[in-house]
């Protein structure tokens, strides 16, 4: 990171959907107006509190996270957040503060509220509510679920009933695909159009989002995403023998269909991997939520289905045909466009379920390194989107950045340590002051997906997979095999309750506690052995990390 940065920053609304307009929002000493840090070999450092790793993680964040709760204007014709109506908005950096104040600074651009609301669960509900202890954000984010479940969702007599629109016309209220760019190549899916992969995603957060509230409003809208989905999976040929045909037109889901009529409107999606975490879980706890074995049996056949074209010789673990995810491209038959966004959601989900593949520590590098070679940005620790649109972006920066913290917390192994810190230390730049999330270092527009979705989540995981990085001043939950309903921090006790009784959870303490009760009982400490129910204390320079596994109760009360 030696060289200075030097970019001529154009800003246009997508592919010249308005004027273009020149800013100069990156300069030889400054991304995104905040002075480049870079420590004596030319690494870049954070641009708030360079000298303290992971100080400007916990800072963006917060700042990203308030704007979405608090920051966010108000589209003045329908009285709604704009991220209700738009994908993208220009801050006052581009317009100006009265503008963006009063929500006339919304683009003119297909809206993707389902890859939006789903993230945001990720992000705000899962992650920073429980990190930050602030229950706001189960408000804010039910707010877009109850919007979406009202205005964006298929009729339940149509051949894919019961499911969420992934697009929609700008400033529109009710979502039904976006129709003003039928006749570009079918961007934003068309009238009717649905996306497969993404009924997955919104399915999965709206099973999350029932496990943190237990509200069955939930759990009936996760339920008809999978029935869509297990009803419609394609068995794709592709197997591994020697001689064996290949089919790589096609792929268990199409990438778009009409829900109305049934028509496939583009036959290729590599993400599978929304799907399958959605059959995974609604599998995983069908007794808790009293699902009939029918359902079930139809959900793991569909899973299995997809798993094997995942790894056969049609799928992109063999082919890495990673095609198909965003929603504002034209369709693409040849499948000739490449994402790095399904492939690292792959290496993700392979990293928190190592168990389903043998060869993991072959695969997930392999993930790794062909996105740092294909997405790479020369001269800037970035990652670029996706070859259709080569651009280097905070959010799928710090996507590739929180996979390489997993695979270091998997492995030890320091340099994907660096990578990770490295790429974040980049991200961070995005953020404004006011929480303002610009897309990229030569695009100052922001997008709700990539700036908030996508990239507080990727932060959130960096954390929680190096504890180090967390606040040493602070005390802050970071991570569960459980989805965390409830928690409550004071200066000497910290309570908290987890949908499963069963559960390991991951803490940064400012010191270590006096004592760690699961439902009223004490809970033994032990030595660097976590299988077993008690906790563990690992001390750091300042504070350090506590570890709790509990197997028979969900209500956790840390004293200190």
């Amino acid at each position: 990171m030696k060289q200075v940065y030097l970019i001529w920053t154009v800003f246009y609304v997508l592919f010249g959907v308005t004027s273009a307009r020149t800013i100069g929002i990156t300069t030889p000493d400054t991304i995104c107006s905040h002075v480049l840090n870079l420590d004596e070999n030319g690494t870049i450092l954070a641009w708030y509190r360079p000298d303290t790793p992971g100080a400007g993680y916990d800072h963006v964040v917060r700042l990203a996270s308030e704007f979405i709760k608090s920051g966010t204007p108000v589209d003045p014709g329908t009285g709604l957040p704009l991220y209700f109506i738009s994908c993208c908005f220009q801050g006052p950096h581009i317009r100006g503060q009265e503008d963006f104040d009063s929500g006339k600074t919304w683009e003119n651009w297909m809206h993707n509220p389902a890859c939006v609301f789903a993230g945001l669960v990720q992000s705000l509900v899962l992650d920073y509510r429980v990190y930050s202890g602030d229950a706001a954000y189960i408000d804010v984010v039910k707010k877009m679920l109850d919007f979406q479940l009202q205005h964006g969702t298929t009729p339940a007599d149509w051949p894919w009933p019961n499911v969420p629109y992934a697009s929609s016309d700008p400033g529109e209220i009710i979502y039904r695909g976006a129709t003003k760019w039928e006749h570009e190549g079918m961007r934003g899916d068309g009238l009717h159009g649905i996306e497969p992969d993404k009924i997955g995603e919104l399915g999965i957060a709206y099973l999350k989002f029932y496990e943190v509230t237990e509200d069955n409003t939930y759990i009936e809208a996760a339920v008809n995403c999978a029935d869509a989905l297990a009803k419609h999976v394609r068995e794709i040929p592709g197997d591994l023998k020697s001689f064996s045909g290949t089919e790589i037109r096609k792929s268990p889901w199409p990438f778009r269909i009409n829900a109305r009529t049934g028509v496939v409107i583009d036959d290729y999606c590599s993400n599978v991997i929304e799907p399958i975490r959605l059959f995974d879980e609604l599998v995983r706890i069908k007794q808790r939520i009293n699902l009939s074995e029918v359902k079930a049996a139809a959900y793991q056949k569909a899973r299995n289905i997809a798993w094997t074209w995942l790894y056969s010789k049609s799928g992109p673990m063999k082919t890495y045909i990673w095609n198909a995810y965003f929603e504002d491209i034209p369709n693409d038959p040849e499948r000739s466009n490449r994402v790095q966004i399904t492939s690292m959601e792959t290496a993700r989900y392979l990293l928190k379920n190592p168990v389903l593949d043998p060869d993991i520590d072959v695969n997930v590098p392999a993930l790794i390194h062909w996105v740092a070679s294909v997405f790479g940005t020369e001269g800037m620790d970035a990652i670029r989107e996706q070859t259709w649109c080569y651009e280097p972006m905070g959010s799928h920066t710090s996507r590739y950045a929180s996979v390489c913290a997993l695979y270091y917390e998997r492995t030890g192994d320091i340099k994907y340590k660096e990578q990770a810190y490295r790429f974040f230390n980049f991200a961070t730049y995005m953020t404004y002051d006011n929480g303002v999330v610009a897309v990229g270092p030569k695009w100052p527009g922001s997008w709700f997906s990539d700036g908030y979705g996508d990239y507080i989540r990727h932060f959130m995981e960096g954390l929680a997979a190096i504890p180090e990085w967390a606040p040493a001043d602070e005390d802050h939950f970071l991570r569960s095999s459980s989805v965390v309903q409830t928690i409550d921090y004071t200066p000497k006790r910290i309570s908290y309750r987890t949908f499963e009784k069963s559960a390991v959870d991951v803490l940064r303490l400012t010191a270590k506690p006096d004592n760690v009760k699961v439902n009223g009982s004490v809970l033994n400490e032990v030595k660097d052995n976590i299988e077993r129910q008690g906790w563990t204390w690992e001390k750091l320079n300042k504070g350090g990390v506590l570890r709790v596994r509990h197997d028979m109760g969900a209500d956790v009360v840390i004293n200190k």
